[in-house]
This record gives structure tokens, sequence and C-alpha cells, in this order.
């Protein structure tokens, strides 16, 4: 064996609802044909004040992306190369000092749509001033031209990066049954306690194809996992602890292929008395997937709690998606009984979307009772079915757009047809956002209450307090609603919360 040594890095941006303010103020990009200021100014005139956008980071937290889950996949399943994975969203700084300071032969370097102005510059350093060592890139970022023309194509990997690899290293290309489970330890995202969180991975890809989406195109959909290996694996988890576990479902589309995880379930319900805690889930999903399982048996008779969903309803018009099918808003309904947090998220300017469509799927989205929305913008990613469309219409923007636009909030990279391209999509963001929170009135409320429900169930300390910081947060939030809503929400807010403390007092 060659004496190999490889380490993973991840670049990215989080994407930013204050994207269009900061674009607004920098002159940079003034006078640009393609970044029309205009819009973002047309929009705040009408929602800045009723969202408190300009003083607000972000409409909702931002999970915390510094953990390397994809390196550490990686390295878990490259055992026979010695490696280290960088826990960081890789700077310059953070590059200089690790391969300064570490003796190195490879760099492994996942990218992302957004962030590709960050990854152009990583790769540049690396290529010129340190090119004795070779260099990997992978991830979303990699199926754009920005990355694949300043380095060499070989070595840019658009599939399954575990085999990629074992190839370069011309090592053994594993079969389904050899991927290992990494054991990933992070923070639990969002949640407002600090939580030790284990990072989940039993297959690659989905086995969905919805027609915005890289990952069917850039990730085959393969299952590796057998529900021994999967139960073996988190009994292992949980074993390290005499308090609650909390897992992190780090899949696309959680409890694929449905037989194994039914065997699963079946397993944790039959020994439940096997697990003096519980085992607290937030995952990723589908509604019409989740829909096909026994929720209401895992949720009570076994040591599992559903803590969080996260679903995509996209679009409610054009058929919608496949993931979608049978009954939406009666499955939501399910979930929320079941004292689960359910996050809907939805998209506004899709190719086919009118002005009038755009008003009819935000009213459809507003029938829907999740406890929280997120919400938005179309962006075409290359590889996919609507971007290559886009691409045959010649709507796409040109490379004078700088890289930063090309995956980011409020902006559309093109020219659509019945819209226009830019920030023209920013003012219906904007009121999405809005009518939302006016539906919703209370998120913070409503997380509070759900982990009251999952504190019925569990008697859990750490969801008892998380629930007590969810209602503090529900109570500072009042002191922004009330300047901004009509006085009759803001007295169902103050009903809703008083209701919630007086719930709380009572546990």
């Amino acid at each position: 064996m060659n004496n190999y040594k490889i380490a993973f890095f991840k670049v990215l941006s989080p994407l930013d609802n204050r994207f269009p303010l900061r674009v607004l103020e920098d002159p940079k990009y003034d006078d640009h044909p393609l970044i029309n200021k205009d819009a973002i100014i047309e929009a705040l005139e009408e929602y800045d004040e009723k969202l408190n956008y300009s003083k607000s980071g972000t409409f909702f937290d931002i999970a915390n992306l510094s953990l390397n889950i994809e390196g550490r996949f990686l390295a878990e399943n490259l055992p026979e190369i010695p490696s280290i994975v960088v826990d960081e969203i890789c700077t310059k700084k953070i590059l200089y000092k690790t391969l300064k300071k570490q003796d190195l032969t490879h760099i492994g370097l996942s990218t992302y749509a957004s962030g590709l102005d960050k990854a152009v510059e990583l790769i540049n350093i690396v290529r010129t001033e340190f090119s004795d060592k070779e260099l990997y890139i992978g991830g979303v970022g990699a199926v754009y031209p920005h990355l694949q023309e300043i380095h060499d194509p070989k070595n840019i990997c658009i599939a399954n990066g575990v085999n990629w690899l074992r190839e370069k290293f011309n090592l053994r290309l594993f079969k389904p049954e050899d991927f290992r489970i990494p054991k990933i330890i992070g923070d639990f995202p969002g949640f407002p306690i600090p939580v030790k969180t284990s990072y989940l991975i039993t297959q690659i890809g989905c086995p969905q194809n919805c027609d915005f989406c890289i990952t069917p195109n850039l990730l085959k959909y393969q299952p590796f996992s057998r529900h021994e290996k999967i139960i073996e694996t988190i009994e292992e988890i949980n074993s390290h602890s005499k308090k609650d576990t909390f897992l992190f479902i780090n899949e696309p589309n959680a409890f694929f292929p449905e037989q194994t995880w039914k065997k699963v379930f079946e397993y944790f319900i039959k020994n439940r008395c096997d697990f003096d805690n519980s085992i607290f889930i937030a995952f990723d999903g589908s509604l019409n997937h989740i829909n096909k399982f026994d929720l209401e048996s895992i949720q009570t008779k076994s040591p599992f709690k559903f803590m969080l969903i996260s679903f995509g309803i996209e679009s409610t018009l054009e058929g919608g998606y496949i993931k979608n099918q049978g009954n939406p808003e009666k499955t939501i309904e399910r979930l929320n009984k079941l004292g689960i947090v359910t996050k809907l998220n939805y998209i506004l300017g899709f190719p086919f979307h009118t002005k009038e469509l755009l008003d009819i799927e935000i009213e459809n989205n507003l029938k829907f009772n999740p406890d929280i929305y997120s919400i938005g913008n179309f962006i075409p990613v290359p590889q996919t079915p609507l971007h290559n469309q886009l691409m045959h219409e010649n709507r796409l923007y040109d490379r004078t757009l700088p890289p930063e636009f090309l995956y980011s909030f409020g902006f559309q990279p093109f020219r659509h047809e019945r819209l226009g391209g830019g920030f023209n999509i920013l003012k219906n963001l904007l009121k999405a956002l809005f009518e939302s929170e006016k539906k919703l009135v209370s998120v913070y409320g409503n997380f509070a209450n759900k982990m009251m429900d999952l504190f019925d169930l569990s008697h859990s300390r750490k969801i008892k307090w998380a629930a007590e910081l969810f209602l503090r947060f529900d109570k500072m939030y009042l002191k922004s609603f009330q300047t901004r809503m009509d006085n009759e929400i803001v007295i169902n807010y103050q009903k809703r919360y008083e209701k919630t403390r007086q719930r709380y007092r009572n546990l």
C-alpha cells in the first residue's frame, strides 16, 4: 500500500434570506444587466416592515452546517487510507492551516451549488500553492462548469463518492453489503438546548425522481443496510448513554426501503422493555411514504419518538409530486396528532408558474397545518430535467452572472417566460412568508406545544427543558409580532401564548 493520506473538507454558503439586502447594499452589483436591484427595492417597500425583514438575519434558524457528514461517510468507507475529516466549513485560513500542518497526499473537497465562488477560490489555491497534492472534487457543486473548467475532469466525481474514491486508490469496489454506517456525532440543528446527536446514514441517494432535484442524477439510489445492521447500529448508539438518545436520519428521504424499516420498527416495539430511555428521531421524509408506517404504535409502544419531519410539498399544481400522493392534508394532521413537529417546504417560480398560479400556490399551502413553513424560489441545477429544459429553451443566464447568484434566496438565474428572472420573484416570496406567519401566528408556541406532547409520551427532562425555552422565545417574538400585525391577530397570539404557558405550568 502506498503511503497515502487524505483530508476531507467541505465548502458551502448557508442559504441566507438576507442575500437580496446584501446585494442591494453592495455597489459592485450596480448596473449589472442580469441583477435587477429595482425588484429588491419594490419588494422591500411592500413587505419590509410587515416582516421586519431588514432587521432579522433569517426568518428561521439555519441549521448548523459545520459538521462534515460527507467527509465522515467517505472516510468510514475508505478504511484502508489514513484520513482526517475537517468538521468546519472550509475557508482559506482553515485550508492553509490544515495543509501546512498535516502531511497529506490527497484532498477531498465536497462542494455545493451554494458557495461556488468560495469553492473556485479554494481550488485555485490548491492548484497554485499545493500542486503536489491530488485534489478530488465531489458534491452538487461538481456539476457546475465553474469547477469543471478549472480542474481536471478525471478528478471530479459526479457519482457515488465511495466507490469512485476506492477505484482511484486501486481498492476493491464495495458491494451494497460492504458499506459501513459511520458513527457521526454532532449538535442537533435548530434545537434550543445542547444535545449530542447521532447522524445516521443507511442508504445512498433517493428513490424519488423529482424534476428539480439533482440527487437522482448525482447519486444512484442504493440502499445498503439490512434491518439487522440498522438495529445493531442504533442499539450501539443508545448503549453509550443512560440518558435519552437523539438521532438525525441524514438522508434525502428517510426510511427506505419500506420493508427494511418496518422490520426495524417492529423489533423496537417488540423489545420496548429492554430500553429505559427514549430515542428521539428527526428526519427529512415524504408524506406518502411515512404514511405507510404504523406511526401510532411506533410513537407510543416503542422507545422511538419521532420529533421532527421536514417534508417537501414543492408544488400543489401540475399534478403534484409522487411523494405527496394520497391526502397530504390528512397525513399532516396525523403527524400533528402524534406530537411530531411538521416543517413544510414549498417552491415558488417553477417554469410553469404564472403570477396567478403563484397566488394559488400560496393559498393552497395555507390550507395545510404544519408547525412551520419554509418557502424558497426555484433554482435550476445542472443535470436536472428542469435545468435541461431551460437550457434547451436558451433561458439560462450567461456566465457574466457572478457564481454566488446561481443558488441564492430570492434570485432566479434564468429568464422566466411569465415572471421575468432575477429578483422578480422576491416580492412573491416575501408575500408567501408574510401570509404563512399570519396563518401560523405563533411558531415558537407550536414548537413548545409539540415538545409538551413528546414530554407526555417520554417524560424526558431534556424535552421539557426545550419546551420551556421555546415558550420563552414565543414570549420574546410576541414583541416583534405586535409591531407588524393587525390587532385581531395579535390578540390571538396573546391568547395562544397564555394557553401554552398554562399548559406548561400543569406539566
